[in-house]
C-alpha cells in the first residue's frame, strides 16, 4: 500500500497551498464521500493488480548452478510449472521469435532411467488432459500471469506416432517436427502448414535420408524457405544406407523444389553437431555440440557465405559434487526483446549423486526447461 499513500500525498500537494493563502469564504468544498471511496478503490486496484507479465518479466524458478555462460549471457533460471514437469521426459524446447509461445515435446517415460539404464519406467503425470507414453507436442502460451500448456493440434493428425523436435517459422504458419519409428529411434522430418484455422495433414519432407534426420528449423515462408537440420547421413544428398556422426545440413525451397543438401558452411568439418537455431536476422547460428571445449551450446557468426567464430556460450562445467547442478545443456533458441535477449534451453539437473564427475555417474537427471538473460 506504499504506492497508494504516495499517490494520495501527491494529490493533496497538487490541490492547493497553505490555509493562510485562501480566504475562508472561498475554500473548496470537501469531495463527496463516495468519490473518496471510488478513488480509494481505484488506487487499491492499481497496487493489488500488477500489470500483465511479458516474456521478459514472466516469473522463473530457482537459479541453476554448474553452467559457464559467455557472450553476455547470465542469470540462468529454471522455468516454473506448468512448464517444469515433475517426472517423465520434457524435451525439444523451442521459443517463437516474439517470446509469447513455447513448443515442447513430452512423454511420461522417465528420462533418467531410460538414458542411464535403458528402462522405460513411467514416472510422469498427464499433461493438458492427455497421457502420452510416447512423445507428443505441446504448446505453451503466455497469459496475464504465467504460461498455459495445451496439447498441440498436430497430435490429432499423427495418430499413435512418436513426434518431437517442433519448430515454427516466424509467421507461425509452418510447423516442422520429427517422427521417430523403430527400436533404434529412426527419425524423419515432417511439415504441416496452417491455413483457414487448421493445420494440414503432415507431409514427409523430400530431403530426408535413410539415416536419422532431426531438429529442423525453417527460415522464411512457404514459397521461399531455408531449412537447417541435423543428420547422421554419410552422404550429403542422403543416398546410401551408411550413417555417420551427427552434422548440420541446409537446403533451400523455392516454392517448387529443394536445392541440393549441403553441410552448413564453416562448421562442416566437425562431428556430433545437432539442434541448430538461427537468430532473427539469420546471422547467428546456435547449435549443440560435443566439441573440445565441452558438451553444450555453441555460437557461430555468419560472414559472407559461411559461419565463423565458433565458440561455446553455455557449457555444463560438471563440477564436483554434482548434486543440484546442471550436467547436460542444449536445445537453444533466442527471443529478442526491447529489454534484452532471452536464451531458452533444456537443462539436465543431477540429483542423488556423490562425487560424480560426469552425467554418467549420476543416479538421476531431471530435464528442466531453463532460460538465461542478456541485457542490451
Amino acid at each position: 500500500m506504499q504506492r497508494k499513500a504516495l499517490v494520495f500525498a501527491m494529490v493533496v500537494a497538487g490541490c492547493g497551498g497553505s490555509g493562510s493563502d485562501t480566504p475562508p469564504d472561498s475554500a473548496t468544498p470537501d469531495a463527496p464521500a463516495d468519490l473518496d471511496a471510488d478513488l480509494d478503490a481505484d488506487l487499491d486496484a492499481a497496487v493489488d493488480s500488477p500489470p500483465p507479465v511479458t516474456p521478459w518479466t514472466v516469473p522463473t524458478g530457482a537459479a541453476l548452478l554448474g553452467v559457464t555462460l559467455s557472450d553476455g549471457w547470465g542469470d540462468l533460471h529454471a522455468l516454473l510449472p506448468p512448464l517444469a514437469i515433475d517426472g517423465g521426459w520434457t524435451d525439444s524446447l523451442f521459443a517463437t521469435p516474439d517470446g509469447e509461445h513455447l513448443l515442447l515435446a513430452y512423454e511420461k517415460v522417465d528420462f533418467s532411467t531410460f538414458f542411464l539404464a535403458s528402462s522405460a519406467t513411467l514416472t510422469g503425470p498427464d499433461v493438458a488432459g492427455i497421457s502420452p507414453t510416447t512423445f507428443k507436442i505441446f504448446q505453451a502460451d503466455l497469459g496475464a500471469a504465467n504460461w498455459t500448456v495445451s496439447s498441440h493440434p498436430i497430435n490429432a493428425l499423427v495418430g499413435d506416432s512418436t513426434i518431437a523436435s517442433p519448430a515454427l517459422n516466424e509467421a507461425g504458419d509452418a510447423l516442422i517436427f520429427t517422427e521417430f519409428t523403430g527400436a533404434d529411434g529412426h527419425s524423419q522430418l515432417y511439415y504441416s502448414g496452417f491455413a483457414n484455422g487448421a493445420w494440414s495433414t503432415p507431409d514427409h519432407l523430400a530431403f530426408n535420408s535413410s539415416c536419422k534426420d532431426d531438429n529442423a528449423k525453417v527460415i522464411g515462408n512457404l514459397s521461399d524457405a531455408t531449412f537447417y537440420f541435423e543428420s547422421d547421413r554419410k552422404n550429403a544428398d542422403g543416398t546410401g544406407t551408411d550413417c555417420a556422426n551427427r552434422t548440420l545440413y541446409t537446403t533451400h525451397f523455392d516454392g517448387t523444389s529443394f536445392s541440393a543438401v549441403t553441410k552448413v558452411p564453416g562448421i562442416e568439418n566437425m562431428s556430433d553437431d545437432s539442434q541448430p537455431f538461427l537468430s532473427h536476422d539469420g546471422n547467428t547460428l546456435l547449435f549443440t555440440s560435443g566439441r573440445a571445449a565441452g558438451y553444450g551450446v555453441y555460437s557461430a557468426t555468419k560472414a559472407a557465405s559461411a559461419f565463423t567464430d565458433v565458440h561455446p556460450i553455455a557449457l555444463a562445467t560438471q563440477t564436483i559434487p554434482a548434486v543440484g547442478k546442471v550436467v547436460l545443456i542444449g536445445e537453444a533458441s533466442i527471443v529478442e526483446r526491447p529489454e534484452g535477449d532471452l536464451l531458452y534451453m533444456m537443462c539436465g539437473v543431477a540429483s542423488d549423486v556423490a562425487g560424480a564427475k560426469t552425467y554418467l555417474d549420476a543416479d538421476h537427471i531431471t530435464l528442466v526447461p531453463c532460460v538465461a538473460r542478456r541485457t542490451h
